[in-house]
């Protein structure tokens, strides 16, 4: 080989190499050891907690480990779970974690079950975890359930149900799922369709999207050999046929996964040079799980902030995705997918105090990992201002958008419970234009301005015969035509025996009177648009004495400014 073909040979491994790295990411060494098995990773879905199985226990014995980040990148060091959680008796590869990794769910033949393995719960109580706590019936039966994976929520809870099972495998395996009842407690399980229950499906996982679902089988189609991962998607309450994970699917058993909620990468054991290492794998784009943006948020502002109401809605179609109270702290979290926009409030239980509201737009781009928000509620007072951020209208219109429909109840609702005071709507436009031609398909509204004015003209005066003068120019009268010019009615005497070059002409200026039309195309629709939120308040039965109404505009707004901004004051 020249030397040419052997530093091309070297860049083009370079690149594949480059090439492979971003679709292939192994955890660092503080979890990946060269002399140590690991396997089964679960990382809850705010990507700031793992679970794993390892050998490096007493005897080899495979045993669940813990870690947390120490920062945004950097796992710390993990740790053996207490024996309270570790037992011989678990069904060991099938344990997960909850969205904040706050809860571990496990799967044991402890005593005190229902019969068979059952699911059990432990709580992250401060640096220690507690005793497990049996989930019970209708979740647990007579039979064998393990490998639980819950929604972002917490209130759905996806399993398997085995006929055979002991610590190490199962068989004969359905998945079934269980919603949280309004009391809290689980519903009968449901179990899944027949074509993804083929006979001996299992481990399911529930990505953070609340649709797409990972599981594994050794009985359906496109099988590579033992258990095979395939995925199914949950869209308007059907499921989708599974698609095998040929990306990540081996000869040997592939089973135990999992994802954070950027749904960007799945983990899974694989392995390495001398042991079972963990490996982070790039979903091809088709096979993509949604991202999930995750909500931290903190309520203010009220002696009691965990009497307040939490709830989400999905703008396209106004179905409710959360609803929920914070902590008695007032804290609370959620998650929602990628692909539609949010409205998302915080409402108290009495009328006098101010509400919180916030819009979520997760279908652009790129979306964070986290988003933290306060909300302040007050009592209303003399002054109280409260933005309106999900109030908006119909593009290049002062038509109310439909998406405004949750933010107009928590107005109107607001108003009719303080009838005392007074209200102004303020709707301000961040951003007026304005052009002599609509030059835009948002300068919708049209000014027009007649402007009055003199201008100087040329006219007739007298005509020089020879020696004589003579005033032959007579004005009659001023009349302004239809081209807003002004012109002078004349009358010349015609003088016949005269020559031509006998006549000299004289012309004098005068100032007449002159009519222009400015017209000016512009966006400013503030004042039809505080109509259309009073007309619908008016509509709701909102009192007509309690409403005022306040349009500004600015020339030019900030660039994180809403172009529209509406907010309700307290005037009196």
């Amino acid at each position: 080989m020249n030397k040419r073909a052997w530093i091309l040979s070297i860049l083009i491994g370079a690149s594949l190499s480059s090439f492979g790295q971003s679709r292939l990411r192994k955890l660092p060494t503080v979890i990946n050891h060269p002399a140590i098995n690991v396997s089964a990773p679960y990382i809850s879905l705010d990507g700031n907690s793992l679970i794993y199985v390892s050998d490096n226990a007493d005897e080899n014995a495979l045993t669940m480990f813990h870690t947390v980040k120490k920062d945004a990148v950097n796992w710390k060091e993990p740790v053996m779970l207490p024996r309270t959680v570790n037992s011989r008796l678990n069904f060991l590869k099938g344990s997960a974690l909850s969205a904040d990794g706050q809860q571990l769910y496990i799967s044991s033949l402890k005593g005190g079950g229902l019969g068979g393995f059952d699911i059990l719960v432990s709580e992250l109580r401060g640096q220690v975890w507690s005793e497990p706590i049996n989930l019970g019936l209708p979740i647990n039966s007579s039979g064998h359930e393990a490998c639980p994976s819950l929604t972002a929520d917490g209130n759905m809870i996806y399993f398997m149900r085995c006929e055979k099972m002991d610590q190490n495998s199962a068989d004969g395996c359905k998945l079934f799922f269980s919603k949280k009842s309004r009391t809290g407690k689980w519903e009968e399980p449901v179990e899944l369709p027949n074509f993804i229950n083929t006979g001996n499906s299992q481990t399911p996982r529930i990505m953070g999207d609340g649709e797409t679902l990972l599981f594994s089988s050794n009985k359906l189609p496109q099988n590579k050999g033992k258990m095979d991962l395939y995925l199914t998607r949950n869209t308007n309450a059907t499921w989708s046929n599974p698609v095998p994970l040929t990306f990540c699917n081996t000869a040997d058993d592939d089973q135990y996964v999992s994802a954070s909620s950027q749904g960007r990468y799945l983990l899974k054991d694989q392995p390495g040079q001398r042991k079972t290492e963990i490996v982070e794998m790039l979903f091809p784009s088709e096979l993509k799980p949604k991202a999930s943006m995750k909500i931290e948020g903190v309520v203010t502002g009220i002696s009691d902030p965990s009497s307040v109401y939490v709830a989400v809605f999905k703008q396209a179609d106004q179905s409710r995705v959360y609803n929920g109270r914070p902590e008695k702290d007032g804290s609370f979290s959620l998650y929602v997918p990628e692909g539609d926009i949010y409205d998302l409030s915080v409402e108290p239980a009495q009328d006098t105090f101010t509400f919180y509201s916030r819009v979520f737009d997760l279908t652009v781009d790129r979306i964070p990992f986290v988003e933290t928000i306060e909300a302040p509620i007050k009592p209303i007072e003399h002054s109280t201002e409260i933005d309106l951020s999900g109030i908006a209208f119909e593009p290049f219109s002062s038509k109310l958008s439909k998406f405004s429909v949750q933010e107009l109840r928590r107005l109107a609702r607001l108003i009719k419970g303080n009838t005392d005071y007074r209200f102004q709507i303020q709707v301000t436009l961040n951003n007026y234009q304005s052009d002599s031609v609509r030059s835009s398909a948002d300068l919708t509204e049209l000014t027009i301005d007649t402007l009055h004015f003199e201008v100087e003209r040329q006219v007739l005066d007298t005509v020089r015969m020879d020696s004589l003068l003579a005033v032959v120019n007579r004005t009659d009268s001023l009349s302004k035509s239809t081209d807003s010019t002004s012109v002078s009615s004349s009358r010349i005497v015609e003088i016949p025996f005269l020559q031509q070059d006998s006549l000299e002409v004289f012309y004098k200026t005068v100032l007449v009177d002159s009519i222009s039309i400015k017209k000016t195309y512009h966006n400013d629709r503030t004042e039809a648009q505080a109509d259309s939120i009073v007309e619908h308040l008016l509509a709701e039965g909102v009192p007509k004495q309690v409403l005022t109404m306040k349009c500004l505009r600015k020339e030019a707004g900030l660039a994180e400014e809403r172009k529209i901004s509406v907010s309700l004051k307290v005037v009196e």
